[in-house]
């Protein structure tokens, strides 16, 4: 289409435009119900069936244009071992309609897309001639406004002004009324509203004055409990006076006690010093505790504790402290005895305790380098062991998730090829698509070649019936159109009748297999009730338990190929029935 063309139907669409405007003429849309969903499935529509048709304008490329009148007639079938060309029509029809059964109902085709499908390809026609434009005439008479000028127009009566004017009327005496009634309400809602500002504004009188009253004697109240507490406070003041001077006694009594009990802990540490310095001999001549309540859980340890000062720094109660000098008062009723008179002896004895720890001293430094020694060895020792056993556990775990890889690897492969062998490749070998394609093969060989038992394989089979085939298409295209024509008609006629034979040979069978059922329903014995039937409120009765038959045992032939051929577990493996072969 040209660029001339494409205006003139530009300009035609603004006049028809221009027209509608000027005569006021609206775009009417049908109103049409939707379909329903029965509508939908078959598809059926509420509104008129258009009118299609292959000249309806459609573009088509020119260059994909085909003259089918010029091309040569193709013979060449699809490349179908053993069917006729019909036949593979209708199988191929047959499919295309499983298919679109599957789909949804929106989504299956119809007559209409089925019909728009490649349709720029089938038919073309030129476009139409070129609209002519033709020239509107807009006003009849160009002065019947000059005549009418000035002038009144009488205004004519309508009875359907006439019907909406009192419509109108009667609207707005309805308006009014309501509004009146809306007047009056709100005229009476002010005067309950003004009624019960009124009560309020009494009870609010009332809570005002009660509540001075309360205010008073609330203030009475206030300065009576004002003055006790100023009664209150002087005694308190003078409580606190006394307090603080008893305060003052107590922490002198305290300090002096603080100082005695310290002196009483040196002399108690020193007697039991040199109590536990002196000789065994005096020791048990003169104990140091004379009660014998005391003296049968006495340890010189506890002594020490007890007068020793706490490495925290804290400090002890009073009542502890006390409770101390009662039992050391009741344990030490007279003058302590002492093994030492004078100040040299226990210098005697500091020197001896001297001498004896430098020999002590002495000893140990002998002893230390061997002993350093002998702890750097075992160090040594020690360290080279764990590095060994840590190389060793090293070594243990990666050996040890080795061998488990490699267990679950083999696991896995013999599972995924007995799942294999047992169900695909079952299922490939002895399915019944297979053997029906070998026995098609086999048919068609033995009709087309030869009737006579060939070891062949049915690749074999197929190869030397596509050599037949390619022989006779090259044949059959040398052949002319009625020859071709008829034996195709002859061939389809065989197929339909094979087909019908078949169908009916179908039947057969199947109403064999019914007369089968009712003649076994026949000789069955009646069915009898026995008992009455059971209400609803009373129990079940105990189930009977169901007859498991036992385990059929294995044979010896059957245990030889276990042992002998698989890698079967009798306490591994559960089914036996996978390792054993497909026949048994």
């Amino acid at each position: 289409m040209s660029l001339s063309e494409e205006d003139e139907n530009i300009t035609r669409s603004e006049l028809i435009k221009d027209m509608k405007k000027e005569l006021k003429i609206k775009d009417t849309k049908p109103v049409v119900n939707p379909p329903s969903l029965i509508d939908k499935i078959f598809h059926r529509t509420n509104q008129k069936r258009s009118v299609y048709y292959f000249t309806s304008g459609r573009k088509v490329n020119p260059e994909v244009l085909r003259e089918l009148a010029e091309e040569k007639p193709q013979f060449t079938l699809p490349k179908i071992t053993g069917t006729s060309y019909k036949e593979a029509r209708r199988l191929e029809r047959q499919k295309q309609r499983e298919e679109e059964s599957k789909l949804r109902v929106e989504d299956k085709p119809s007559r209409r897309s089925r019909f728009a499908e490649n349709l720029a390809e089938r038919l073309y026609v030129p476009p139409d001639e070129t609209f002519k434009k033709k020239r509107v005439k807009q006003n009849l008479d160009p002065h019947y406004y000059d005549v009418v000028k000035k002038r009144p127009i009488k205004e004519q009566f309508k009875i359907e002004k006439f019907i909406l004017d009192v419509r109108q009327s009667l609207l707005t005496q309805l308006k009014t009324g309501y509004l009146q009634d809306e007047i009056v309400f709100i005229d009476e809602r002010f005067n309950n509203e003004k009624k019960r500002i009124n009560r309020i504004n009494n009870e609010y009188k009332e809570y005002y004055s009660s509540f001075k009253d309360f205010e008073a004697q609330d203030r009475e109240q206030w300065l009576m409990v004002r003055k006790l507490g100023e009664e209150m406070a002087g005694k308190t003041n003078e409580k606190k006076t006394e307090l603080k001077e008893l305060m003052k006694e107590l922490s002198l009594l305290r300090c002096s006690l603080y100082v005695l009990e310290e002196n009483w802990r040196n002399c108690k540490l020193c007697q039991i010093f040199l109590y536990q310095i002196s000789p065994k001999s005096w020791q048990e001549r003169h104990p140091l505790v004379t009660n014998p309540e005391f003296a049968s859980n006495f340890d010189f340890s506890k002594m020490f504790e007890r007068y020793k000062l706490n490495a925290d720094d804290s400090v002890m109660s009073l009542n502890s402290l006390i409770q101390i000098f009662q039992e050391d008062a009741v344990d030490d009723m007279g003058e302590p005895e002492l093994y030492f008179t004078e100040p040299w002896q226990v210098s005697l004895v500091f020197r001896e305790m001297e001498l004896q720890h430098l020999s002590t001293l002495l000893m140990l430094e002998g002893v230390r380098k061997p002993k350093d020694d002998m702890t750097h060895g075992l160090q040594v020792v020690m360290k080279y062991y764990d590095d060994e056993i840590a190389s060793i556990k090293e070594q243990l775990t990666s050996i040890e998730s080795s061998i488990l890889l490699e267990w679950e690897q083999a696991r896995r492969y013999e599972l995924l090829a007995k799942e294999l062998v047992h169900t695909n490749l079952k299922n490939l070998i002895t399915s019944e698509s297979t053997t029906l394609l070998k026995v098609y093969v086999e048919h068609a060989y033995e009709s087309c070649m030869s009737t006579g038992q060939v070891d062949m394989t049915s690749l074999e089979t197929l190869e030397k019936l596509k050599v037949l085939f390619e022989d006779l298409m090259m044949k059959l295209n040398s052949l002319p159109v009625d020859i071709v024509r008829q034996a195709e008609n002859t061939v389809t006629k065989k197929t339909n009748m094979s087909m019908e034979r078949a169908l009916q040979a179908q039947k057969r069978v199947a109403h064999l297999e019914v007369l089968m059922k009712s003649m076994k329903r026949a000789l069955e014995p009646p069915y009898v009730k026995s008992g009455r039937p059971l209400i609803f409120r009373s129990a079940k009765p105990p189930a009977k338990p169901k007859r498991i038959a036992p385990p059929k045992g294995l044979s010896e032939k059957e245990l030889e190929y276990l042992t002998y051929f698989t890698d079967y577990c009798e306490h591994a493996d559960e089914n036996v029935q996978l390792f054993l072969p497909l026949g048994d």
